[in-house]
């Protein structure tokens, strides 16, 4: 080969390397989920007991409340219970992946009838059950926290301070049947699932594999690489899985645009692109001035000295002229191409939405 002509070849050779090294790298371990190994949501009705009189009013307190002191050898109708220091709630909690018996868990207790405040109450021992609501996972109990803080004047104020309904016991519930886990399916593979579907990122990481354990990685679609583990690691998939998780994978960025409308907050991607576009954005101010009058009766009319309300209500529409926004294809140039508009972010939010319905924002729009 010419030695001339070799030099542009290792040139273009140097800079994609470069580019591939100055690329958005991340563990493989952090990009994928794997088939079999998950969390699982486990629940059940509970009472909680000790309330200082704010529990519920109806009769699901009164009947949970007799069951169980009928279980403890105390049979009272439910007539006879006081149901203000009791509520009814439902118990859930995630069971994450490989947690055995006796293990702890944190519980979240929401209260499900007309109790005002959970605030210093104890939960009663309740089975969390699976999704079929009959295998017991788990028992919980323990004293409910709940953060919330409730103030109330002779007057009928109130004022309240987070959620008083719906609280934690953090540690409450002990583990007393595992769910199995399968790292291997039945053909002796490792299903990787990637959490944000990319076909470019399967690619990636399907030669990231293979560049280390040569021929074990094969992608079937943008979110599943099926990896089989050589035959030195068959009967140790712990061990292989250590070594591939950290592998380093590029991660292909998807174009998207997240905004909260609440809020006014925008989050954008560095791939979205946007097309030249013109934008004019007019705002609308309402002006509302109240100048109380006072009115006069008239002489020996025998009326009296009345105020009457004045509004004075004013509508002014600020028209802005069309500005050319230029092309972008970064977040950085997208951000000072609207920027130059000088407008706020409420209403960034609004010429998002228009540029997506024009055509000219290519990338997902997600409002939430």
């Amino acid at each position: 080969m010419n030695r001339h002509r070799l030099y542009p070849l290792v040139a273009l050779l140097f800079a994609a390397s470069l580019a591939a090294s100055l690329a958005a790298q991340a563990r493989l371990g952090d990009l994928v989920s794997i088939d079999g190994v998950r969390d699982n949501e486990i629940k059940g009705l509970g009472l909680v007991i000790g309330l200082n009189g704010t529990g519920d009013t109806g009769e699901a307190a009164r009947t949970l409340a007799s069951n169980m002191l009928r279980r403890l050898q105390l049979n009272l109708p439910p007539s006879a219970v006081a149901p203000d220091n009791v509520a009814v709630v439902l118990v859930t909690c995630t069971l994450p992946p490989f947690k055995k018996n006796g293990d702890r868990l944190d519980v979240t207790v929401s209260s499900i009838g007309d109790a005002k405040n959970l605030f210093g109450g104890q939960l009663v021992e309740t089975q969390l059950l699976g999704p079929d609501n009959r295998t017991m996972y788990a028992v919980a109990t323990g004293p409910v926290l709940t953060g919330a803080a409730t103030a109330q004047g002779a007057s009928g104020s109130k004022e309240t301070i987070n959620h008083p309904t719906v609280g934690r016991v953090p540690n409450g519930a002990i583990l007393e049947k595992e769910v199995p886990q399968k790292i291997l399916n039945e053909g002796g593979q490792i299903r990787f699932r990637l959490r944000e579907a990319s076909y470019a990122t399967a690619v990636n990481l399907r030669d990231q594999v293979n560049r280390v354990f040569p021929g074990a990685a094969r992608a079937l679609d943008g979110v599943t690489v099926v990896v089989t583990p050589p035959k030195a690691f068959a009967k140790d998939p712990v061990t292989f899985l250590a070594q591939v998780n950290d592998l380093r994978v590029v991660v292909d960025a998807v174009a998207k645009v997240v905004i909260s409308e609440r809020n006014g907050t925008i989050v954008v991607g560095d791939n979205v692109t946007l097309l030249p576009c013109a934008v004019s954005h007019g705002s609308l101010t309402i002006s509302v001035t109240e100048t109380p009058d006072v009115s006069q009766p008239g002489p020996f009319s025998n009326g009296t000295t009345q105020v009457v309300p004045r509004s004075d209500v004013k509508i002014t529409e600020k028209g802005t002229e069309m500005r050319k926004v230029p092309g972008a294809t970064s977040a950085g140039e997208l951000a000072r191409a609207l920027n130059g508009l000088g407008v706020s972010p409420r209403d960034l939010v609004t010429i998002f939405q228009m540029l997506k319905a024009n055509g000219a924002l290519q990338a997902e729009l997600v409002i939430q």
